[in-house]
């Protein structure tokens, strides 16, 4: 229980709070932010926190889960750095690749010398007190933050100090240490985090997650669960979910589509009116077909803003990429087709018909339009140029024709020999 501001805390409330964190009082309670003298019920050991600490989630530095473990073997040693000539203590377990040792070595920093201690309150000790003459003769620190993040507070000019001679009070200081520490039987605890598999799954909905297998056990693991919004299954981590707010990607994409459409769709009214064509719906996206009508024509289409802001005409009917039943069979007719089905709806599908000559074909709208393609059978396929027409050009070229035209204009020299007698005009 926290007293309330501008008063002291009752002795016995303060003793029922340490103890609570597993820390016996060794002395009385003075106030909250006094080093109180205690001893860990775990590893035994005295330490010195304030209940203000106590009260803040702390407790042992012992038994911490975290930072420097001062009950396990820890090392004190003293490096340089020749282009900074600076000289730097410090103090870590320097096992494993991500040991802060190894960490200053990949920044240049050169080893003097190091000595193991059985614990690391040990050598926290020795580093202390050894830092504490340093700062009294004003050589620390030498560099900054920017330089070092990490221990720039322990470093010192090399033209002020040697690394022998940092050494030195660290041999001086280990000599003079008279109260060692019992090291820690077994492995560092780890912190564990326990959570209760049905609050995990209520927490999951209420984030808009429905789980589909039960709570995986640990915060990091992925766990396949459904959007609860738009119904796609995925894998988030709960740590995510509950820390970081993680939401469905596929949501969270559509409502970025959504604020984006919400902002271009002013001016994509605007070009597609300025186009021809009015919008019968709201603006669905740049490469989403938007259903129009023509003002030209009256008929509904399907252009996208992406190709009417590129330039391309909206309407496909004006722009005769399509046509409707009526005008193809029209324009099939005008060319010597008659239609023996419906047109099939796209100017590139066969389309059944019957030349004017009685020979069934498939031919295609853009074909007949482009008047490249024709009944095979009769004198108008190629071009299908006129017989009356190709004898005057041939007359006007200086050549009497001397049989009718074969409906085939030559490749070559040798198939006009053969295609087509004619005399030269004298």
């Amino acid at each position: 229980m926290r007293a309330a501001a501008g008063r002291k805390t009752n002795p016995d409330i303060a003793v029922a709070a340490m103890r609570a964190a597993g820390l016996e009082p060794l002395e009385p309670y003075v106030t909250s932010m006094t080093a109180w003298r205690c001893r860990c019920t775990a590893c035994g050991n005295e330490v010195s926190p304030t209940l203000m600490k106590i009260r803040a989630g702390g407790g042992c530095k012992f038994c911490a889960t975290h930072g420097i473990d001062l009950s396990g073997p820890s090392k004190v040693y003293v490096i340089t750095h020749r282009e900074w000539q600076a000289v730097k203590i410090g103090i870590g377990a320097c096992t494993g690749y991500t040991s802060r040792l190894i960490q200053h070595e990949r920044q240049g920093w050169q080893l003097h010398q190091a000595r193991e201690y059985a614990t690391g309150a040990a050598a926290y000790d020795v580093e202390q007190a050894v830092l504490g003459r340093l700062r009294q003769a004003g050589l620390t620190p030498f560099l900054t933050s920017d330089i070092m993040p990490n221990g720039w507070t322990e470093t010192c000019s090399a033209a002020r100090v040697t690394a022998a001679e940092v050494w030195a009070m660290v041999d001086e200081e280990t000599r003079n240490a008279t109260e060692p520490y019992a090291p820690r039987v077994g492995d560092r605890p780890r912190t564990a985090v326990l959570i209760d598999a049905e609050a995990a799954a209520v927490e999951m909905r209420a984030c808009g997650y429905e789980p589909l297998v039960p709570y995986p056990g640990r915060t990091n693991a992925t766990w396949p669960s459904r959007c609860m919004t738009c119904g796609h299954e995925g894998r988030p981590t709960f740590n995510a979910v509950r820390n970081a707010g993680q939401r469905c990607r596929i949501c969270r994409a559509k409502e970025t589509q959504a604020k984006r459409a919400a902002t271009n769709a002013p001016k994509a009214d605007e070009i597609m009116r300025a186009a021809g064509l009015e919008p019968l719906e709201p603006y669905p996206g740049s490469h989403t077909p938007w259903r129009c009508r023509c003002k030209t024509c009256g008929r509904e289409t399907n252009p996208t803003y992406s190709n009417v802001n590129s330039g391309s005409r909206g309407c496909r009917f004006c722009a005769l990429d399509s046509a409707t039943h009526e005008r193809a069979s029209t324009e099939l007719r005008a060319a010597g087709f008659e239609p023996l089905e419906p047109y099939p709806g796209r100017t590139t599908d066969h389309w059944s018909c019957r030349c004017s000559c009685g020979n069934e074909v498939a031919t295609r709208l853009s074909s007949v339009r482009s008047g490249t393609t024709g009944c095979k059978k009769c004198p108008r396929s190629g071009g299908r140029t006129d017989p009356a027409a190709a004898a005057a050009e041939a007359r006007a070229a200086g050549f009497e024709p001397l049989e009718p035209y074969p409906g085939k204009a030559p490749t070559d020299g040798a198939a006009a020999a053969g295609a087509t007698r004619t005399s030269r005009s004298p």
